[in-house]
């Protein structure tokens, strides 16, 4: 039989291709993972790692066995969480990857009143960019997945979503800022903010303004939404968000939404999404059955909100 705490080390360096970062991780020593992973290929007959200066790469064998791990740690957690449903999810974990649009503030009151009944749940949060919330869950790292923009994916199913539409916001002050009808033509040579070419918004913005025959006049382009929409306030740019993105600004009046039609802006969702394969231990899905709950009744607020500011 093998040993689970040689493979659950195996597993982690193979993850993180270093047995300093899996020991980091662990919170164990290097040359304890060293000899839990000898005795592994001892046992097997076969070597796994191939060990190089800059850290270690999988054989062929040790590929193999990482995807078999990958499934039996999967029942583990699965067993694990079951046991502590009969308990009455007073112990469990909920692991979540998730884009940064979403965070602030919505995802951190939900969590914190989803604690609230369970408290010992504990939570772990991945703030990514899309396709490494995708990535963290074909790889097992995540249980479920929060983003903007999903499309078909043979491996990842969507359980839930929220109209979230793309919004051109600008400060207060803003000449535009007045509830006037703008379409693009009239803002499309006005400095703006937005996303990197990592963000969906980057390139749904720039498909837009090549429709007119135009090029955003962005002047700045950052990873992070809470730096962008400082320097729209700073600058008076406008800042291609949506509504989640930018709620605590759009709540207290600093931004304010344009009045803009455009259909492409429109047609935009928050996802929530799993593995196809995955049966969620049930800490995980009491948490997904809270959270589509939630999705239901923000999308009802933020039609109510962007109604009253828009004076509809």
């Amino acid at each position: 039989m093998l040993n689970l705490a040689a493979c659950r080390y195996f597993a982690e360096v193979a993850r993180f291709g270093s047995l300093r970062a899996a020991a980091d991780r662990l919170h164990v020593a290097p040359s304890a993972i060293s000899r839990q992973l000898a005795k592994l290929e001892h046992e097997l007959d076969v070597q796994l790692l191939e060990r190089h200066s800059n850290g270690v790469r999988l054989t062929e064998a040790g590929a193999l066995l990482q995807r078999h791990l990958t499934t039996v740690f999967d029942t583990i957690d699965l067993a694990r969480g079951e046991i502590a449903d009969l308990k009455g999810l007073k112990r469990g974990q909920v692991s979540l990857a998730t884009v940064e649009g979403i965070t602030r503030p919505f995802l951190s009151e939900k969590i914190a009143a989803f604690r609230r009944d369970f408290p010992s749940i504990e939570m772990r949060v991945r703030i990514r960019g899309r396709e490494r919330v995708l990535e963290a869950l074909e790889h097992h790292i995540c249980q479920i997945g929060i983003l903007y923009d999903h499309f078909s994916h043979p491996v990842i199913e969507t359980v839930g979503k929220w109209h979230q539409p793309l919004l051109a916001l600008v400060p207060q002050d803003h000449p535009f800022a007045d509830g006037r009808p703008v379409d693009l033509n009239d803002i499309k040579d006005l400095p703006c903010v937005m996303p990197d070419d990592s963000f969906g918004i980057h390139h749904l913005v720039n498909r837009v303004y090549a429709k007119i025959g135009a090029v955003p006049n962005a002047v700045l382009m950052a990873d992070q939404f809470h730096f962008l929409i400082d320097h729209a306030l700073r600058t008076g740019a406008i800042v291609f968000l949506p509504l989640q993105g930018a709620l605590t600004e759009v709540q207290s009046g600093q931004l304010v939404p344009l009045n803009l039609t455009c259909k492409d802006f429109e047609y935009r969702y928050i996802y929530a999404v799993t593995r196809r394969d995955q049966q969620l231990p049930p800490a995980a899905a009491a948490f997904l059955r809270y959270i589509l709950s939630e999705f239901k009744a923000s999308e009802a607020s933020d039609i109510a909100l962007l109604a009253k500011i828009r004076g509809a």
